[in-house]
């Protein structure tokens, strides 16, 4: 990776930690953060698709935005892979969001169905917050 990549990279990283802790009342457990992430991240490519296609095809793949521990987990990896067929990569982006899927595995997941929806909805709408 090239140093002016690395520097957006470590910066764009910052700005999520640093939001992250500015809400940190509502982001106060991992899988919240968890869930939060894959929905900024689900947005991103979102984005791409319809700046690529001028539709969303990805967004039938949501569960109707009803979504559990299992769905946000079966639906990250298809998102990682979606942006390989891209060949999009947003490596803070993705970084963050496996380690907080990582500490909410540590931790258990404690979120209901609806407040896992919940953050995740949080994310696809204030997922333009980070580009």
């Amino acid at each position: 990776m090239k140093e002016s990549e690395e520097v957006t990279k470590n910066t764009r990283a910052k700005v999520t930690e640093k939001f992250l802790a500015d809400y940190g009342n509502a982001f106060d457990t991992p899988d919240k953060k968890a869930a939060f992430l894959v929905g900024v991240l689900t947005q991103f490519l979102l984005d791409v698709q319809y700046a690529s296609r001028q539709s969303t095809p990805f967004r039938s793949k949501l569960y109707g935005l009803r979504l559990d521990e299992k769905r946000l987990k079966r639906l990250f990896p298809k998102i990682i892979e979606k942006f390989r067929e891209y060949r999009i990569v947003y490596p803070w982006l993705e970084e963050a969001a496996s380690r907080y899927l990582v500490k909410a595995e540590e931790h258990g997941w404690s979120l209901s169905k609806d407040e896992i929806s919940y953050y995740f909805a949080l994310g696809l709408n204030l997922g333009r917050v980070f580009k």
